[in-house]
């Protein structure tokens, strides 16, 4: 069923909360463009006994800024732009099985349009399908859903100024525990790097998939333009349909 298989790629969407694409302003799902590229000026480094707790905090400090967004994997890739102090975000996503999908966030209203057949599939054609998804599809404290990433790091230490290294435990981030059967104890750590600007804040975290499957490669989320403007409306209400409950499971993050 397609809807099933659907719920089932949503995990892979967990792990690009918070992305938004640029765009004109004032029209529905499309935000303001800057091409401003971040600050990355060299700073000192930190003792190794403080890598923890500056990856920590550079992660943090994603909640204080809008800013874009890219993602790059096998399962899927994303850009856009996000403004987690306001609630909002734009994501295009290329679904590799699916095609083409855009998502709108507005406080706790999510909206998503699938291009192509998929959409006349699910009955939704061009339409936008509706959700109260509140806090699953874009959390406050996580707009690009890697500090639950973060809260399975097993190690982490420095690499020179700006970068970090570790494992991470991925069976303690909520995927479903079938998915990871047959890589067995090889989930439990997963290589990852990071990167940090000269401003503290997370600019790259990047995780190698293969010890679970060499399919997946490795996924990248990417943090750019720090404060870049973003300005979004609503759908209006004739293009819009409500979500089937299987989409809208699947975009809140819940057990897939």
């Amino acid at each position: 069923m397609t809807t099933r298989r659907l719920a089932t790629t949503g995990v892979a969407l967990v792990a690009v909360l918070g992305l938004g694409t640029t765009g004109c302003a004032d029209r529905p799902g499309t935000a303001t463009s800057a091409d401003r590229p971040a600050t990355t000026t060299a700073t000192s480094a930190t003792p190794a006994a403080d890598a923890a707790g500056e990856l920590t905090a550079a992660i943090a400090r994603l909640n204080e800024q809008s800013m874009r967004v890219k993602l790059d994997s096998a399962m899927i890739t994303a850009s856009g732009v996000s403004d987690p102090t306001a609630r909002t975000m734009q994501a295009t996503l290329d679904l590799p099985v699916f095609g083409k999908a855009s998502t709108l966030v507005i406080g706790k209203d999510t909206w998503v349009r699938f291009d192509g057949a998929l959409g006349e599939r699910l009955g939704s054609g061009k339409k936008w399908m509706h959700m109260a998804t509140g806090k699953g599809i874009m959390p406050v404290d996580d707009p690009g859903g890697v500090k639950k990433l973060l809260s399975a790091v097993v190690d982490v230490r420095r690499d020179g100024d700006r970068a970090f290294s570790g494992t991470l435990d991925y069976t303690r981030t909520g995927v479903d525990a079938r998915a990871l059967a047959a890589a067995g104890d090889k989930a439990k750590a997963l290589p990852f790097t990071a990167a940090v600007d000269a401003e503290g804040r997370l600019t790259t975290f990047t995780m190698d998939m293969t010890p679970i499957n060499a399919s997946y490669g490795t996924m990248t989320a990417s943090y750019s333009d720090f404060g870049a403007p973003v300005k979004l409306s609503r759908p209006a209400a004739g293009d819009t349909v409500e979500a089937p409950a299987e989409i809208a499971k699947a975009f809140s993050g819940a057990g897939a």
